[in-house]
């Protein structure tokens, strides 16, 4: 009986020896695992963060790059704004320099008749006069002259005939806002209280001058005479 007890007591030694040799190599091999599972998580977790730094340095160059690509997008623009600035401000000189020579340059002429021509020059282009009362001949073509009855040159003409044009190309029937662009500025402007204007432009040596009359916008007459 003491033996028999004696051999149970020691399976049961044996058994609990067991036992706890294999609660060992459980917690043995959970611990492993959870060393593992975080040494995973860590590597995870580096790499994620790695991943993120790559994509913001690749964020930021693409920033940079967009950055440089605006700037040098506005210095174009910028260059090209100021090349334009300038080809017009050579134009403006050019044109104000042509408009300066033009006007240095000005006769005062209907159809190439100028004050100071004979009565002789008018009647071989117009031929004889339909009318004449006082100093003032009247042409079929409707040309009004003046003369000087001593010398017997012309002083003034003028005409509403739309048949007549000046050195600059206006005649009668024409828009008004053409003269700026034809003759430039006026050198003087009268208005009255019918509505009409009379623009006047000086010939270069300023010995005579060519008025524009308009109303409502229209050229109605234009008149060539000595200052």
């Amino acid at each position: 009986m003491k033996k028999t007890f004696a051999v149970l007591m020691l399976a049961t030694m044996l058994f609990a020896v067991g036992c706890g040799n294999q609660a060992q190599e459980a917690a043995k091999d959970a611990q492993q695992k959870v060393e593992q599972t975080a040494n995973e998580a860590k590597d995870k977790a580096a790499e994620m963060k790695d991943d993120a730094t790559k994509k913001a340095e690749e964020m930021k160059s693409d920033a940079a790059a967009k950055v440089d690509e605006a700037k040098d997008a506005a210095n174009k623009a910028a260059e090209d704004a100021n090349a334009k600035v300038d080809e017009m401000k050579s134009d403006a000189e050019k044109m104000a320099g042509d408009m300066k020579n033009a006007m240095a340059s000005r006769v005062a002429a209907l159809n190439g008749i100028m004050p100071g021509a004979s009565i002789d020059d008018i009647k071989a282009q117009f031929g004889e006069a339909t009318s004449t009362a006082g100093d003032v001949m009247t042409f079929a073509n409707g040309l009004k002259v003046k003369f000087d009855d001593a010398s017997k040159k012309v002083k003034e003409i003028s005409t509403t005939d739309s048949t007549f044009t000046t050195p600059e190309g206006m005649y009668v029937g024409a828009d008004e806002y053409l003269l700026n662009e034809y003759c430039g500025p006026a050198d003087e402007v009268e208005k009255d209280d019918d509505g009409e204007v009379e623009y006047k432009y000086f010939s270069g040596d300023k010995k005579s001058e060519i008025v524009y009359t308009s109303k409502n916008g229209v050229i109605t007459e234009i008149t060539c005479a000595v200052k």
